[in-house]
């Protein structure tokens, strides 16, 4: 009992150490400047609400960061519809500029754009303008600026809105257009489109996720009399292959939807598919395909005879970083970094559950005695360690990502990350009891047997029921974290 109360002291002493370390680097963070470098809509010509009294012959949209053309790349609608015009991008894909076959004369024109970023996440946007002249002159457009002897009413500026551009947001609905409403532009197969694809985006994480962490648990907390449970995880990281094969397709069968605004033949269309896979986004889908593949057919009996299918966590683990915010952010070495500590920290943690949580269910199912004193306890050290690792990266993440702290509480990408931060406050609140209760009472009696609410449960069963709440848990945090993957920061 003393070396049980011993453990304990020294795991406090331990665990405030490192709040203490995870403070003093959150609070170094917080106040150093930031550096980040978001891909948005800088500027436009004509600009957004404003308003020229000679005709237009060009609509020019600068980024700040390389962009590529997500199927049309820019379409002008005029009084008489749809404008035709010749799409071209320039400077690196800083600048991309439609061309009407006819110069824009007088009416009211709407301008929406469909972009993908560096890192594969497509953006949208829609503005406005009006010409008010009807005899040909010099054109304005092209520089950003009007033509020579031209009057431009401009609209609202990116200080008057408090944002980025004004113009500018993600189809997922997450920016708004001076006070537009982006929803207001999407069709209910749209909405849906980009449900379903995060859903096979958090599928996909969740199989790697736990395909990863799985094969942690037998590296590290399978030992001894333990290591015969090894084929029953490595089964797991299989079936988990399977898993992210199939969230893949529904990713990008519902991304090639999203892109076409709504059009479902896009799903079977082979053009419309190769049309979404842009940017970064073939190497992201391509690394975790392989990866996939690589779990279901490697994954043995033996962590020694998986080889492939740790290769295939490699991949996995490689495209999720691809497809994740870090490919736009400076300082890159140190975002990249914190971005794999963070998936790797994750995975060891998540997977490790469901993996232990499994393993005992099995052992119940049957009639095998739990013996979870040492599985508990190994596991115990390394689950602390990877939340340790978790928030910390995380704070990386948010600090790099985030244009300034107020961003937290002002967008939907910030209040989600603070609802994803609490869940996982939840979950660790869990691990601490169980490290701090659960697992002594394990290592001091095999079958230690506890009171709660008069009736009488093991100790082991206790930690059995305890991986099921987590591993619920958790999967409402992969939720959460897939819509941030996929979502641009909201202002």
């Amino acid at each position: 009992m003393r070396r049980a109360l011993a453990g304990v002291r020294s795991g406090a002493v331990v665990s405030r150490a490192a709040v203490a370390i995870c403070a003093a680097l959150v609070l170094a963070l917080w106040c150093a400047p930031s550096a980040t470098a978001h891909t948005k809509l800088e500027s436009s010509a004509p600009a957004a609400g404003s308003t020229s009294d000679s005709p237009v012959a060009e609509v020019t949209l600068r980024f700040t960061l390389p962009v590529s053309l997500l199927g049309d790349g820019i379409v002008v609608d005029g009084p008489g519809g749809t404008v035709a015009a010749d799409v071209a991008a320039a400077e690196d894909g800083l600048v991309l500029v439609a061309t009407p076959s006819d110069t824009l004369t007088a009416g009211d024109y709407t301008v929406t754009w469909t972009v993908a970023a560096q890192d594969g996440h497509p953006l949208e946007g829609t503005f406005g303008f009006t010409v008010t002249g009807t005899n040909p002159g010099e054109p304005s457009g092209g520089t950003g600026t009007p033509s020579a002897g031209a009057t431009t009413t401009p609209g609202k500026t990116d200080s008057d809105t408090g944002s980025d551009s004004g113009t500018e947001h993600d189809m997922s609905g997450m920016d708004h257009d001076m006070g537009h409403d982006p929803s207001a532009m999407e069709g209910p197969a749209t909405s849906v489109a980009g449900a379903v694809a995060r859903l096979g985006g958090a599928a996909a994480l969740w199989g790697g996720l736990v395909a990863a962490g799985g094969l942690a648990f037998v590296a590290f907390v399978l030992r001894g009399r333990d290591e015969v449970d090894a084929p029953v995880v490595l089964r797991l990281a299989r079936w988990a292959g399977v898993v992210i094969l199939g969230g893949l397709v529904v990713r990008v069968l519902a991304g090639s939807v999203l892109v076409a605004h709504g059009d479902l033949a896009a799903a079977v269309s082979p053009s419309a598919i190769a049309g979404s896979l842009t940017g970064t986004t073939l190497w992201d889908v391509g690394l975790q395909a392989a990866g996939a593949v690589g779990l279901a057919a490697g994954a043995r009996r033996t962590l020694h005879g998986s080889w492939l299918a740790v290769l295939g966590v490699v991949l996995v683990g490689a495209g999720q970083v691809l497809g994740g915010h870090s490919n736009t952010v400076e300082p890159r070495w140190l975002v990249v970094a914190a971005d794999v500590a963070h998936l790797a920290a994750a995975a060891t943690w998540l997977g490790g559950v469901v993996a232990m949580g499994l393993l005992l269910r099995a052992r119940r199912r049957d009639g095998r005695d739990l013996d979870a004193a040492l599985m508990g306890a190994r596991f115990s050290v390394v689950a602390a360690l990877s939340v340790t690792v978790v928030g910390v990266a995380g704070v990386v993440l948010a600090v790099g990502i985030l244009d300034r702290p107020e961003q937290l509480w002002e967008s939907s990408w910030g209040l989600l990350l603070l609802v994803k931060v609490g869940v996982v406050g939840v979950v660790g609140a869990i691990g601490a009891y169980n490290h701090f209760q659960v697992v002594p009472r394990l290592t001091a009696r095999r079958r230690a047997v506890v009171r709660h609410a008069g009736r009488s449960h093991t100790a082991g069963g206790m930690l059995r029921r305890s991986a099921g709440r987590e591993t619920t848990l958790m999967v409402v945090i992969v939720l959460l974290t897939a819509w941030l993957v996929a979502a641009s920061v909201g202002h």
